[in-house]
């Protein structure tokens, strides 16, 4: 068996995870992992699936994309032999959610995620949220992953910092933590 990941980008509609999941067994492939969202009305999604010794990169693409066309499903495909093993395998990490709000600008995901880079630490998640709370504002939630071997100190100093000078509010918790605090219980 060989392992290949597939991308997916394009408009969604209801129905859509069900054509690409059908497609797969079509051609005798097991998905092994998945994670789709929507945003704007574009549907995107990662699968990661098992294929048959005889099923070709190729082959796989062809029959994805003609069968796709077929259920005039609209989507981009993209397939690779899948990279076999998460980021950060023998590092030991923590989890880490990591805030910034104030007045939505151009650069702020460039400016926080070059500093995060800097420190060896992997963005697992990021979503923005724009102008929820009121008009030109933004809350952007980065969940990361954090070698423990990393300065947490200066890593949020940096932080601040940038986001001082973009004059907006950072701030840095652990995963568990953050949970805890913005856990909504039922009365």
């Amino acid at each position: 068996m060989q392992k290949y990941s597939a991308s997916f980008l394009g408009r969604d509609c209801p129905g859509v995870v069900a054509v690409v999941s059908s497609l797969f067994g079509e051609s005798r492939c097991n998905i092994e992992a998945m994670t789709q969202t929507t945003l704007c009305g574009e549907f995107a999604a990662i699968f990661v699936v098992i294929a048959p010794e005889n099923l070709s990169l190729d082959d796989l693409r062809k029959n994805l994309v003609d069968g796709l066309a077929a259920t005039k499903v609209d989507l981009s495909v993209m397939l690779r032999p899948a990279i076999g093993q998460a980021w950060g395998a023998g590092l030991e990490l923590e989890p880490f959610v990591i805030t910034i709000d104030g007045p939505d600008g151009p650069g702020i995901i460039g400016a926080m995620s070059r500093i995060l880079g800097r420190h060896g630490v992997n963005i697992e998640n990021l979503q923005a949220i724009l102008g929820e709370m009121s008009e030109g504002r933004a809350l952007f939630i980065f969940e990361v992953l954090v070698p423990k071997t990393t300065d947490l100190g200066r890593l949020r100093r940096e932080l601040v910092h940038e986001a001082q000078k973009l004059n907006l509010n950072a701030s840095i918790q652990h995963r568990d933590i953050f949970e805890a605090v913005n856990r909504v219980s039922s009365f």
